[in-house]
C-alpha cells in the first residue's frame, strides 16, 4: 500500500467523521470544513467500486484520483483546492498516528500556469469615477463605492458590512469588522475617498451608528449583487474596453497600484 502503513482498522468514512469533528472542535470556518467535506467526498466517489466504505488511499489511489480528474477536464485550479484539503485531512491521520506517515508525500499536485489578476489602468480608474454622475443621491453614493475599493482595496463584502459607526473621516480610519477570517482590522483613507465619504453622508443623513453606511433608496443596507450591478452600470457608461470591470478587478487594482507607488 505504497509507503506508509496503516496503523488503525479505520476505514475512510470512519476517518473522514473523525476529522470533520476534529475540524468542529478547531473552530474553522464552515467554509472551510464544507471545502474539505466536498474534497473528501469526491475521493470517496473516486474510490468506491461498492456501497461499502473504501480503505484509508494510498499514495498510488491519490495519484490515480488526480488523474482521473485531469481526464474529465477539471480545472487544475480545482484539483489543487481538492488535493489541499486531502494533505490537510492526511496529515491530520498522520499527527494522530492512523498512518504512520500521509499519503500525500511524494504525490505531486498539477501546477497551475501563473496567471496575472487583471487590473484598469489609472486613466481608465480616472474614467470610470467621471462616470459615476455627481449631483444625484445615488451618483453620490456610487462614486462613494467606487473610490473606497479603488482606495482602500477592501473586499466587497467588506464594503457593504460597514455601518456608520465603522468609518471616522477625523482620524481617516475605516474599521472593517466582518474580514477574512471575522477577523476585525483598520484601513486608511485617502483626501479623496474621504471627500467621496462626506458628499455621500450629505445626501445620505445621520443616523445611529449601526445602522448599515451605504444603503438603497428604499433604506435597506447593500447587497453583494445591488454593489456587483452599480459597478457593472457604471463601467458600461464609462465605455472601457478590453476588461470585465468587478470589485474584485478594483480590489486588484488597488494593489497593483499601491506596490508601484512603494507599498510593501
Amino acid at each position: 500500500r505504497g509507503s506508509y502503513a496503516v496503523m488503525s482498522t479505520m476505514n475512510l468514512d470512519q476517518a473522514m467523521e473523525v476529522f470533520a469533528l476534529y475540524c468542529k472542535s478547531k473552530g474553522l470556518a464552515p467554509r472551510t470544513i464544507e471545502t474539505y467535506s466536498y474534497a473528501l467526498q469526491r475521493l470517496r466517489k473516486h474510490l468506491s467500486q461498492s456501497g461499502s466504505s473504501p480503505p484509508i488511499p494510498t499514495q498510488q489511489d491519490l495519484r490515480g484520483f488526480i488523474t482521473e480528474m485531469l481526464g474529465r477536464g477539471v480545472a487544475r485550479g480545482t484539483i489543487r483546492i481538492r488535493m489541499r484539503a486531502i494533505r490537510c485531512f492526511c496529515n491530520f491521520l498522520e499527527r494522530e498516528e492512523i498512518v504512520d506517515e500521509s499519503p500525500t508525500k511524494g504525490v505531486e499536485i498539477p501546477k497551475v500556469p501563473t496567471r496575472y489578476p487583471e487590473i484598469i489602468t489609472k486613466e481608465q480608474a480616472r474614467k470610470l469615477l467621471g462616470a459615476a454622475r455627481r449631483g444625484s443621491w445615488t451618483g453620490k453614493r456610487n462614486r462613494a463605492i467606487l473610490t473606497a475599493f479603488l482606495d482602500t482595496g477592501m473586499r466587497l463584502s467588506e464594503l457593504i458590512g460597514l455601518d456608520l459607526g465603522d468609518v471616522d473621516l477625523r482620524t481617516r480610519t475605516i474599521r472593517i469588522r466582518s474580514g477574512k477570517g471575522d477577523k476585525e482590522r483598520h484601513v486608511y483613507m485617502g483626501r479623496a475617498l474621504v471627500k467621496a465619504f462626506r458628499r455621500w453622508l450629505e445626501v445620505r443623513g445621520f443616523h445611529e451608528e449601526k445602522t448599515p453606511f451605504f444603503l438603497t433608496k428604499e433604506g435597506n443596507r447593500l447587497d453583494l449583487r445591488n454593489v456587483e450591478r452599480i459597478v457593472e452600470r457604471i463601467a458600461a457608461r464609462a465605455e472601457i474596453d478590453g476588461v470585465r470591470i468587478t470589485p474584485h478587478i478594483l480590489r486588484h487594482t488597488f494593489a497593483t497600484h499601491y506596490i508601484q507607488n512603494g507599498g510593501d
